[in-house]
């Protein structure tokens, strides 16, 4: 038996992550019993990515996880509590194991110590998403440096445990860091959800259409885009549109010059079919990511971009350029707002269709290398060497 855990998001937020990591889980032992443990919201959307089959074929379950926002010992005991009930549903066989989808801090000490009692010999993968504490400096106060990740990571051991992030660039940050780490951390590539995206792409035609997607973040670099768009509008007008598809966070709504958008953050969440058909008639996805806040994280932007082949126009850090270096020409890297509206500029003025084209095939070829059915064997390969690793 195979358990997925989801005790970070309660609504639908991690869902085309969870749906295409239990698509590669199926691909990779169709003969496995698979249990997905979440919310009810998260899991009724979660259902509607995988598809009717999948769907049918998996056991769900309703858990309560603490709500965002949760202090840190709250957090820790209920989710020791949940952790603990999940490890009971484990048969003691050769092919059981639990995964975390995603983890706090106090997420993985409460892992830790609900094995530590009675549940050793279960092996666990834990997706890591963020990680505080890990790069750069650290809280001083004893209590605050004890509710950083590095701690929860390097606490009590990790035998039997196997961290997985979704890039490259983002193990080589942990490990420069943390070197002890090496035989417990892995890389499994960030899956495309199995039934988003498609196969028909658009022209580049007039107007060229720019977007920004997911919450309105400074971290996200949503001023950037804003001030950009402010610039290009005033010089090509009608030349280009910018769009902002997704929400403002609760604690973050002060932008300006929001008028020069045809596209707009809701204050509410978008449906996610609202979401998709937005980003299915832009023509780039600009990825102007803050590197302090990105150096750990993989972009879901990114897999969207990936899953609808749309060209991107990302900042230049480890996790873009790494993955211009393997795939080829997938749009344009930037090193500031400067260089950005250059970028956009140069596009305006060349309406280059067939690069557009070249871009668009390189992307439908990196989809198809982090589809399910390609990714099956690299997750089987990773578990089988941490299952070997247990003695």
């Amino acid at each position: 038996m195979i358990a997925l855990c989801e005790l970070s998001f309660v609504d639908g937020t991690h869902a085309p992550f969870n749906a295409g990591l239990l698509a590669t889980i199926e691909e990779a032992f169709p003969k496995e019993e698979v249990v997905f443990f979440g919310t009810p919201a998260h899991i009724a959307e979660l259902k509607q990515q995988v598809g009717e089959q999948l769907a049918g074929s998996i056991s769900w379950k309703d858990i309560v996880p603490p709500p965002p926002g949760t202090a840190y010992l709250t957090r820790f005991f209920c989710e020791l509590s949940i952790i603990r009930s999940v490890l009971r549903t484990l048969p003691r066989d050769a092919t059981s194991r639990l995964i975390l989808t995603s983890a706090y801090p106090s997420t993985v000490l409460a892992l830790k110590f609900a094995r530590w009692y009675g549940f050793r010999k279960i092996p666990v993968q834990v997706f890591l998403h963020g990680m505080s504490g890990v790069v750069g400096k650290r809280y001083r106060r004893p209590i605050r440096r004890m509710q950083e990740t590095r701690t929860a990571l390097t606490l009590l051991g990790n035998k039997g445990i196997q961290y997985l992030v979704l890039e490259d660039s983002i193990r080589n940050n942990v490990l420069n860091s943390i070197p002890s780490l090496r035989p417990y951390i892995a890389v499994l590539e960030h899956p495309v959800s199995p039934h988003e995206g498609g196969s028909q792409t658009s022209e580049l035609s007039s107007p060229i259409q720019f977007g920004f997607l997911g919450l309105a973040l400074k971290s996200k670099g949503f001023p950037l885009f804003v001030e950009t768009a402010q610039v290009i509008t005033a010089r090509y007008e009608q030349q280009a549109q910018f769009h902002a598809i997704g929400r403002w966070a609760e604690d973050d709504k002060s932008a300006q010059g929001l008028e020069v958008l045809a596209s707009k953050p809701t204050y509410a969440q978008l449906p996610r079919a609202d979401f998709l058909k937005a980003i299915s008639k832009l023509h780039f996805i600009v990825l102007p990511h803050d590197p302090a806040f990105y150096s750990l994280t993989a972009s879901g932007v990114l897999l969207d971009a990936i899953a609808f082949q749309k060209p991107i126009i990302a900042r230049k850090m480890p996790i873009f350029e790494t993955m211009f270096e393997r795939h080829g020409d997938i749009g344009y890297l930037f090193d500031n707002g400067t260089y950005l509206q250059g970028i956009i500029e140069q596009i305006l003025r060349a309406r280059d269709k067939l690069r557009y084209q070249r871009q668009v095939l390189n992307l439908k070829k990196l989809r198809e290398s982090r589809a399910p059915q390609a990714l099956a064997t690299a997750y089987r390969e990773l578990c089988t060497a941490h299952v070997g690793g247990l003695g």
